[in-house]
């Protein structure tokens, strides 16, 4: 580790020589900067060190005690905790918590360790806990993440000065408890593993579609039915959580009291909860028992499936915005965030386009349009808001129609609304689908099912919330945040899961400066985190970083983790600890196509995450007139795999197309396309209308087959330059590419 942290730090203009004792653990996030003191020897942590406070101050009493705690909850060290008078040094032997007047950044500290002691200094409480934090992990992990207390317990901590402050203001994480409750318990635990990665915003996402999960004591329906459904829904089984009550409704809710409980857990950990109030869409659970706030009166009834449903609010009716006015007061005086988040986002105008009192409203007002209309709401809903001392936040589509002065974007449809709101002079938070969605699967195959589309922990990583923005406009840039939408997470190991590592990469890039991050060399630190979320009891995703390399005598692997080996297999099958273990000599692979499978194997036998490679496909190139995830590329409709898939953006059109052209003519006799999310063809997103033609020349297709069911077949005479899908007519579902076959 001494080996890659020298590479990180000397990335900083700063020398590091090898730990004259001890090794330096892997920090995350990374600090601004960190420097060995040359020559010094270790601090030895041990029972008779002593934990000194600056008298005078309770930040420093208050986290002199609380890192007490920790130590005697999981190292079984109970220390002597003092009082340290102004003006005198600390004694040896101690770590001191004290003061600074030259640290002046709110959340920034030093930390100090020498042989005679450890100094963590700060001028605020929140840069005095994040030193905490930093100390923690130069600790062994079993010393303060929940580890067995041992008698007789001591730890070397390496000599080294530590000056540090976050990147961003906001550094933040969404939870949506309205899919899928959570217990109070767990979210606490998530407060604390946030917390220790120096995450300082928890989004909570309260109502929606398919629950209304906060108590709101004027409307008291909204608890009593709204936070139930009849059943878990979204397609998944039943017993996948057991969040259910007496009367056998699925859901829950949090009570004021309970909310106030979390409010103060996490402000202890200095971390802000940010809640969310869902409008003027995603109205479901409310209209279901306050049924004359929606437009057509109802019956309306509750979302038992994911997507965007055309009954909302109706934001004509006087009495609905004073619904939605009593709800943000409660919320409001519950929570002391100065942002609340309205939501904003994906609301039809179907339903205003009838209705007579938001018509009226239109014209009363002059807007233009039904745009127009939302965008008076939530104008309207931020002054509501301003006048009790709070800032509306909403998602990039509160954009549309104009948006009051005062209030602040977070932008999830790629960057480009936050960087238009950091233009018009707006607060922004960045949290874009394209690199931050906690929801989406971490590998092409073999996952827990998830949202669909792919965001692997490196892509994490590469997200940079200012990319893009000019210069002058980047102080409109308040952070980033980590997006966990829960409609096929429907339990709490499942969460942990989906969050972990990923959460680790996106405490790096909101904490460390930009130009101090390096893929190499944070997947390295990781390695130590990961026995930090072992010793937590968090579930998580076990890395899968291995780097292929192509030599002229064959293929070599290179992990990522240090004390790994990698096992193998050259079949597409699982490999297990038993697979052939790769020795360092390259594996030959001949001139067949062929699917690769290897992972790594730590030192005490526990497996991580299975990475494929597909070697000797024939080259080409893929394009198409259809927008896509960025993660779902169109060459993935020919990479050997029913895992890796292309998926559009919207809904094809008639005319469009998927164009395969390959470098050099390909003799086949069968060709098989395969569309839609279930793998043998069908289900949703399959394509209705087209058909699977082939070329001799690149330049003229020939159909072979039409569409049934989401597959397309047909025999090839002769030799073939290229093969397209055109889509005939369009189509209200999306497009799934799972994988065109090719039979020689």
């Amino acid at each position: 580790m001494k080996n890659l942290y020298r590479v990180a730090v000397v990335a900083v203009g700063i020398t590091v020589a090898p730990f004259m004792n001890a090794e330096l653990p892997g920090l995350i996030p990374l600090p601004e900067s960190v420097e060995e003191n040359v020559g010094a020897k270790p601090f030895k942590l041990d029972s008779r060190t002593e934990i000194l406070f600056q008298v005078g101050n309770a930040n420093t009493e208050k986290n002199a005690r609380f890192f007490a705690a920790l130590l005697k909850k999981n190292a079984g060290l109970n220390l002597k905790i003092k009082a340290l008078p102004k003006g005198q040094k600390p004694a040896a032997g101690t770590i001191c918590f004290a003061d600074s007047r030259t640290v002046k950044a709110p959340e920034a500290y030093t930390l100090r360790v020498s042989k005679s002691g450890v100094v963590i200094r700060a001028g605020t409480d929140a840069g005095l806990f994040y030193g905490i934090q930093t100390l923690r992990q130069l600790l062994p992990p079993q010393a303060t993440f929940d580890g067995v207390a041992e008698r007789n317990f001591s730890a070397e901590i390496p000599a080294c000065e530590i000056t540090d402050a976050p990147r961003f203001a906001w550094r933040g994480m969404h939870l949506d408890s309205c899919r899928h409750y959570q217990d109070l318990e767990w979210i606490k635990k998530l407060i604390d593993m946030l917390a220790s990665h120096k995450i300082n915003t928890l989004h909570w996402h309260l109502t929606d579609d398919q629950g209304w999960r906060i108590e709101i004591k004027k409307y008291p329906k909204l608890t009593q039915s709204a936070a139930w459904r009849s059943g878990i829904g979204f397609g998944l089984d039943p017993n996948s959580t057991t969040h259910y009550d007496k009367k056998k409704r699925y859901g829950g809710f949090y009570t004021q009291k309970q909310a106030k409980e979390l409010i103060e857990y996490a402000a202890a950990r200095h971390i802000t909860i940010v809640p969310e109030i869902e409008l003027p869409g995603h109205a479901l659970a409310a209209l279901t028992v306050y049924p004359e706030y929606g437009c057509t009166g109802g019956p309306y009834k509750m979302g038992m499936q994911g997507g965007v449903f055309e009954d909302v609010y109706c934001v004509g009716n006087e009495k609905t915005l004073k619904f939605l006015e009593d709800v943000l007061d409660e919320v409001s005086e519950l929570f002391p965030s100065k942002f609340i988040h309205v939501g904003g986002d994906e609301c039809p105008k179907k339903r205003w386009e009838k209705c007579s009192k938001c018509q009226a409203k239109i014209k009363a007002e002059g807007l233009k349009n039904e745009h127009e209309l939302q965008s008076h709401v939530i104008q309207h809903m931020e002054r509501h808001l301003s006048a009790k001392g709070k800032r509306l936040i909403g998602w990039d589509e509160i954009l549309e129609g104009g948006l009051a002065k005062g209030a602040a974007v977070m932008s999830w449809r790629g960057t480009s609304g936050g960087i238009a709101s950091a233009r018009m002079g707006h607060d922004v938070v960045m949290a874009p689908y394209t690199h931050v969605y906690l929801d989406y699967a971490q590998a092409r195959s073999g996952e827990p099912r998830s949202m669909g589309g792919f965001i692997p922990f490196e892509r994490v990583y590469q997200f940079n919330p200012t990319a893009g923005v000019p210069a002058e406009f980047q102080k409109h840039i308040l952070g980033g945040q980590a997006n966990v939408w829960t409609e096929y997470i429907p339990n709490e190991k499942h969460a942990e899961y989906m969050i972990a590592p990923r959460i680790s990469a996106l405490a790096e890039v909101v904490w460390t400066p930009q130009k101090n991050r390096r893929w190499d060399d944070f997947s390295k630190r990781m390695s130590d985190q990961y026995t930090r979320f072992d010793l937590s009891n968090f579930n998580y995703r076990r890395p899968s970083d291995i780097r292929f390399e192509e030599t002229e005598n064959g293929i070599v692997f290179i992990p990522a983790l240090r004390n790994t080996h990698v096992v193998y297999t050259l079949d597409g099958s699982e490999p297990t600890a038993s697979s052939k273990k790769f020795t360092g000599k390259p594996i030959p692979v001949g001139s067949e196509p062929l699917k690769i499978s290897a992972r790594m194997v730590g030192a005490d036998g526990k497996l991580y995450g299975v990475i494929q490679k597909f070697v000797n496909l024939p080259k080409f190139k893929v394009s198409t007139t259809i927008e896509y995830h960025d993660a779902n590329t169109p060459d993935q409709i020919y990479d050997a795999s029913l895992d890796n898939v292309f998926w559009s953006n919207r809904s094809p059109r008639s005319g469009d197309t998927v164009t395969l052209v390959f470098e050099n003519s390909q003799n086949f006799v069968s060709i098989r396309a395969i569309t839609g999310k279930e793998k043998k063809g069908g289900g949703g997103d399959a394509l209705k209308n087209g058909i699977l033609e082939v070329s001799s020349d690149g330049e003229k297709f020939t159909e072979v087959a039409k569409f049934s069911s989401g597959i397309a077949s047909g025999k090839i005479s002769a030799p073939i330059k290229a093969f397209r899908i055109r889509v005939l007519g369009s189509q209200s579902d999306w497009l799934v590419i799972r994988e065109v076959e090719l039979e020689k």
